[in-house]
């Protein structure tokens, strides 16, 4: 054996991290952060991608990528998924009540929360606590959670589509998900991944994957959303291709409620909601 002090030195941030983790929801440490989603015809923000954030006390900023991976391990990732989707519901309504021109909220569900037997029915009490209707909530899963038990996968994913909930499959083309799950399953959109897009304008390959993705959901009636977007040349090339709705740096950063408000009450009052 060897010892190593980089090694030691992450391996002891780690602990501290997991410390840190079990009290950061009591701590009020968290935050949803939203990104506006734009339907790419009309020019609207048609929704928003709700997005946690956890700057610690005790260690500054984590990743997302960080903190949820060890939410799971640890046995919090209930917790954290409840505060995140209760939240996102309470802030959505807050800014856009329900009605045919309510704005929708996209919330991320861990594998491990939908593994649990109980799991739509406490979304949909939730819901219902807060007064937001159902049909404005998608839920995103991503593909390794096809790797679980597919048939229970499939009997939850049925039973919140019956509640009413919307389904979308995250970073769509990066796993290992068969192309046929998406007859068998009831999905309502699919994400293109962000690093699709980083490579649109450079690679005719990319290009041509683009292409084939936005046909498959066109084909099999889902909305398309692609994610990353940075620039007017990117937003222009999807929507020569005919994908329904954008999201990224171009158009806005993840953004505060507050921020999210203060952007549509200014889309109203200069007579356009196109962002």
């Amino acid at each position: 054996m060897f010892y190593n002090s980089d090694i030691n030195e992450e391996i002891q941030l780690d602990y501290m991290i997991e410390e840190e983790l079990r009290k950061a929801l009591k701590g009020d440490e968290f935050k949803v952060l939203y990104q506006p989603q734009v339907n790419v015809e009309s020019g609207k923000i048609m929704g928003v991608e709700a997005l946690a954030r956890w700057n610690s006390a005790r260690l500054g900023p984590i990743s997302p990528v960080k903190f949820i991976a060890l939410a799971e391990d640890i046995g919090v990732i209930h917790e954290l998924g409840s505060f995140v989707f209760r939240k996102a519901c309470e802030d959505i309504l807050s800014i856009s009540p329900n009605g045919a021109e309510a704005m929708g909220v996209s919330i991320n569900i861990s594998p491990k929360q939908l593994m649990e037997p109980s799991f739509p029915e406490t979304l949909v009490g939730i819901t219902q606590e807060v007064g937001i209707d159902i049909s404005r909530v998608t839920l995103e899963i991503t593909e390794n959670v096809l790797l679980e038990d597919l048939d229970t996968v499939a009997e939850r994913l049925n039973s919140m589509k019956i509640f009413g909930f919307g389904l979308s499959l995250d970073d769509f083309g990066t796993g290992y998900s068969s192309m046929s799950y998406l007859n068998t399953l009831p999905i309502t959109e699919i994400k293109i991944d962000r690093s699709f897009i980083e490579k649109l304008l450079i690679s005719e390959q990319t290009k041509t994957l683009v292409k084939a993705i936005i046909a498959i959901g066109e084909s099999c009636q889902m909305t398309v959303v692609a994610e990353g977007v940075e620039t007017m040349e990117q937003y222009n090339e999807l929507a020569e291709y005919g994908c329904d709705v954008v999201q990224g740096y171009y158009f806005a950063p993840p953004l505060t409620i507050e921020s999210i408000g203060e952007l549509l009450c200014s889309k109203l009052q200069s007579g356009s909601e196109s962002i």
